[in-house]
């Protein structure tokens, strides 16, 4: 099994200096996948490209850690990709809350209410689709989780009853300290969701 992670957009380091950095703390992370720096005019088709790139290097039971666009790349691979995943985990998702996975598929969504990045992403992507003639994946599940169904889980990141480590924000849980603490979770889901999918 292999953890695929795939960062977001408008980054010029491949993802190493945001999702790159759960590698360290996350057994299997092997793949880096870096689909270069874009803009939002060319998001589409570097998105589109990202996928035709990806999609070969997935095997069987593997899974996908998306940050902000890269959450919607992972939703574009899972839709292509059916049962063959073991599981998704995004983290602060540029995505929309009423994001249908596909059934069966279990995702975990990292989240929290002070991500006004993703708060822009949902205007961005109202104002791209043309009055829904044109529709955009960008969202704010970043901010409020998605729309829990039994096999998506979200997890209020910000949470201080919960959590030994809360953090807020977009791109927070990637800050030293913080990212050992938080790859542990990612790494304990992945771990129970492998062996709950091997049981069935």
């Amino acid at each position: 099994m292999t953890v695929h992670l795939i960062h977001g957009f408008n980054v010029s380091d491949g993802g190493k200096g945001s999702i790159g950095q759960l590698r360290p703390h996350l057994p299997g992370s092997e793949l880096l996948h870096n689909y270069g720096w874009t803009g939002l005019l060319m998001l589409r088709c570097t998105n589109r490209e990202a996928v035709r790139q990806i999609l070969p290097k997935i095997k069987p039971g593997d899974f996908l850690i998306g940050h902000s666009n890269g959450a919607l790349i992972c939703w574009e691979l899972a839709e292509l990709l059916g049962d063959k995943l073991g599981g998704v985990v995004v983290i602060n998702p540029a995505l929309r809350r009423d994001t249908l996975w596909r059934p069966g598929l279990p995702v975990l969504c990292l989240h929290n209410s002070k991500d006004w990045v993703v708060q822009l992403g949902r205007v961005w992507g109202r104002l791209v689709s043309l009055g829904g003639l044109n529709p955009h994946g960008w969202g704010a599940a970043g901010r409020y989780g998605f729309n829990p169904t039994t096999t998506v889980a979200n997890i209020n990141t910000a949470d201080e009853e919960i959590w030994e480590w809360p953090v807020q924000g977009h791109s927070s849980i990637f800050k030293p300290g913080a990212v050992a603490y938080w790859a542990g979770i990612i790494d304990q889901w992945i771990k129970m969701t492998s062996e709950e999918r091997k049981r069935s």
